[in-house]
């Protein structure tokens, strides 16, 4: 059960809502275990799909093309229904900038992730543009791509300071931030200093739980 509706109050973590139909509250309680409905209440994102992120995206589908020899559209069709399966939804338009921004940046993370995982070339681009920067950087991070141009088989650097002489292994990692950079983009980040770099390559460094650190190999 889904629905629509617009925010008519707030007051602190109390909301109210009128909603585009009556609410079926005994359907409610079926989907429940404890007793009391549960909710998950998202704003609709109005914003229609940027021509940038259609670029992007359409670009994703001709990488694919020429790696695999089937036709764009073959891949657009595969990958939309990819992720309409991932997304648990029945279908979705792009025809006419049909899908909202925040759509079509998770459309783009989707894609290449599975790009990184099946080993596919893509042409680098300033993805995270198109979308949740954080998200997108923590996929080059995962993956070992440098955050500037996204060549493979990245370094990851530390954003703070590590300091010269310290052992690396007895660093508590999750207290720092991370980026990939590639060999000759960490040299560069060394020689202009970082707070330069950030800006310059409009980059943010990314934040990793413990889980994650042990997960990508961090210090070891």
């Amino acid at each position: 059960m889904e629905y629509e509706g617009k925010l008519l109050r707030v007051q602190g973590d109390e909301i109210t809502f009128k909603l585009d139909r009556e609410f079926d509250v005994a359907e409610a309680q079926r989907l429940t275990t404890k007793g009391v409905p549960r909710a998950v209440i998202y704003p609709i994102d109005e914003r229609a799909m940027t021509k940038a992120q259609n670029g992007m995206i359409h670009g994703l589908f001709t990488d694919f093309s020429n790696h695999t020899g089937w036709p764009p559209d073959f891949a657009k069709e595969l990958f939309k229904t990819m992720f309409a399966g991932h997304k648990n939804i029945e279908s979705f338009s792009m025809e006419h900038y049909g899908i909202s921004q925040v759509f079509a940046g998770e459309f783009i993370e989707y894609i290449l992730d599975f790009y990184f995982k099946e080993s596919i070339p893509f042409k680098y681009e300033k993805f995270h543009l198109g979308s949740d920067i954080t998200r997108i950087l923590f996929l080059y991070l995962k993956h070992r791509a440098c955050f500037v141009c996204g060549e493979h088989h990245a370094d990851v650097a530390h954003y703070e300071a590590v300091g010269a002489g310290r052992n690396r292994k007895k660093i508590d990692h999750s207290q720092h931030r991370f980026m990939a950079l590639c060999r000759k983009h960490h040299n560069e980040q060394h020689t202009i200093g970082i707070e330069t770099f950030m800006k310059k390559h409009i980059l943010v460094p990314i934040k990793l739980t413990p889980e994650q650190i042990k997960e990508f190999k961090i210090g070891v």
